[in-house]
């Protein structure tokens, strides 16, 4: 079921990232980032309430899982805001390679935080994703200079994925995964909500994009609640690097939708992605 968890994870991470590339071009990523969690929170909302009637809830409100969900929001927010960003300066096939050296930072943040041992196999499956990755974006006459921006929030971004995930990870052997996604949501949403307001224009793009930003926000919880289930299951490395099959999923979408160049050698480099996902997979 973790298996499962992640690999869904995945398709819904990248159908986000693909959306969010959509609205990149017409609206402010610091309102796109605030968007990304407070459009998710009306279908927070429907979940839990489905869920606790049918008696499948609970809330925990234990001070170790608050200050958990407090840690996370702050990196998730962090991350999200370069995230956001990163999609306004760079083709979402490159930026999303640079957010997927997340796995690698894991490697040393997991064992640090969470405490999670890593194996060899594991530790070999998470090179192999990130080496794959790398592969996508190595072009010796690429006119990197255009993409400098974009590249430098992805990264920024992947360090701060990796400290969430270690969060996520001790946070839902706290509580739940949809009440510890919520709560996360709900804090990342009300720290970015002055900088939000604050802009006529990004108040305006809210509504114009309202549409897509709630497309989203479906995408948001799916991928949040199968991803935090998912760690209930299996370490924070191993997790990130099976997610990284949405990766080849971006640079599909982005050929087809974006009309992005590099796709044979791009697709190609993702041998060595789903090569590291499957010892991650099927080999620990």
């Amino acid at each position: 079921m973790g298996l499962l968890a992640a690999l869904l994870s995945a398709v819904f991470a990248s159908a986000k990232d693909l959306v969010s590339k959509k609205l990149a071009s017409g609206l402010d990523g610091t309102a796109s980032t605030f968007a990304s969690f407070a459009f998710a929170l009306p279908f927070y909302a429907i979940l839990l309430t489905v869920l606790w009637l049918l008696g499948q809830e609970t809330f925990t409100w234990s001070l170790a899982f608050l200050g958990l969900v407090l840690l996370r929001s702050v990196t998730d927010t962090f991350a999200e805001w370069m995230k956001m960003h990163a999609f306004g300066h760079g083709d979402i096939s490159m930026v999303a390679t640079f957010l997927s050296i997340s796995p690698l930072f894991l490697l040393v943040t997991s064992p640090l935080i969470t405490g999670d041992k890593l194996s060899l196999t594991g530790t070999l499956g998470v090179i192999l994703v990130v080496g794959g990755s790398l592969v996508v974006v190595y072009r010796p006459s690429a006119g990197w200079a255009g993409h400098k921006k974009g590249i430098l929030l992805a990264v920024g971004a992947s360090l701060f994925f990796s400290l969430n995930s270690c969060f996520d990870r001790l946070a839902v052997l706290e509580g739940t995964p949809v009440f510890a996604g919520f709560t996360m949501t709900l804090l990342s949403a009300l720290f970015l909500l002055p900088f939000t307001l604050v802009k006529k224009e990004r108040r305006q793009g809210l509504r114009v994009y309202c549409a897509g930003l709630l497309v989203r926000g479906i995408l948001e919880v799916a991928f949040r609640v199968s991803k935090l289930y998912a760690l209930q299951y299996r370490s924070a490395p191993d997790v990130a690097g099976i997610q990284r099959v949405s990766l080849v999923l971006s640079i599909i979408g982005g050929r087809v939708l974006f009309q992005e160049e590099d796709f044979g050698r791009r697709l190609a480099a993702g041998v060595f992605i789903l090569a590291g996902v499957f010892l991650l997979a099927w080999l620990q």
